[in-house]
């Protein structure tokens, strides 16, 4: 099982059984309480067993792409073109500030960050400090989580 959590408008908090790893879409960074300190930038990262791909974007900034459990999850934030968003691969989990993505990558539960306007995304909305994943399991359809 795991966790993710809105931490701001900008910062997803993802928690698994070992690991807190906090992402920020608008810093481009990465924090999860390492010896390193914060990564910032593009690479590929373990942490536990959280994997971080995290791409660079055309126009600036960072996109992320985090496989926990089985389960992929995508970040990205409002530097990102709908032509960046190939460089993800299938994503079951979008975190993001822009609703024109959701249909280019399909997800199955969307996590609204920022100022995202998702009234114009058909799904359903429910509304809870956490989105708690056990075993991999996904909605059959489209879920908003508005985290508050």
């Amino acid at each position: 099982m795991f966790e993710i959590e809105l931490k701001n408008s900008e910062e997803i908090l993802i928690h698994d059984k070992d690991k807190n790893v906090a992402i920020n879409i608008a810093q481009s960074t990465i924090n999860a309480d390492l010896k390193v300190g914060t990564i910032g930038g593009a690479g590929e990262f373990e942490i536990g067993d959280i994997a971080i791909s995290a791409k660079p974007l055309t126009e600036g900034g960072i996109m992320y792409r985090v496989v926990v459990e089985g389960v992929k999850i995508g970040l990205v934030g409002a530097t990102a073109k709908i032509e960046d968003l190939d460089e993800l691969g299938p994503i079951d989990i979008l975190g993001t500030n822009n609703a024109k993505f959701v249909p280019v990558i399909e997800p199955k539960v969307v996590i609204p960050m920022g100022n995202m306007d998702f009234a114009e995304v058909k799904g359903t909305v429910k509304t809870d400090r956490k989105v708690k994943i056990k075993n991999g399991a996904l909605p059959a359809t489209l879920e908003i989580w508005k985290m508050d």
